[in-house]
């Protein structure tokens, strides 16, 4: 048996960052979990272009799937309104803040959920995974 770490960058339409509109949100692709997967931690960072101000904050949620409770033949992923809230970024604290989290892996993937709470700048984010394989 074998213990490996593994790296992997968390995607925005296939970038590896996204900036979100003011008072908008933005969803990532989705994350698998390797099935080998036991334990894993996320990174994420919020990054704002101008000057910050209070209130200047980013929510992040993971939107977890355990697959197709309906049987619809695709991946279904919680709603934006029920994921897990792992984190609020304040960029007028740290800019860019950044914030480590250990996530469950008992799912099958995830996608991950940036609001931004400023009302006048885009913020831009960004995340990778860290997981612990057993092999």
């Amino acid at each position: 048996m074998a213990i490996s770490k593994s790296n992997t960058q968390v995607t925005w339409s296939s970038a590896t960052s996204k900036s979100v509109s003011s008072s908008g949100n933005e969803t990532s692709d989705a994350h698998t979990f390797s099935s080998n997967s036991v334990t894993a931690m996320i990174t994420i960072k919020a990054n704002h272009g101008g000057t910050p101000a209070s209130g200047d904050t980013v929510d992040f949620f993971l939107l977890y799937t355990t697959g197709d409770p309906d049987a619809a033949s695709s991946d279904e992923y919680d709603t934006a309104g029920h994921g897990m809230h792992i984190a609020t970024l304040d960029t007028n604290t740290d800019n860019p803040a950044i914030k480590t989290v250990e996530i469950p892996v008992s799912a099958k993937g995830f996608k991950v959920y940036a609001k931004n709470n400023d009302s006048n700048s885009a913020i831009t984010v960004s995340a990778e995974v860290y997981e612990t394989i057993i092999s």
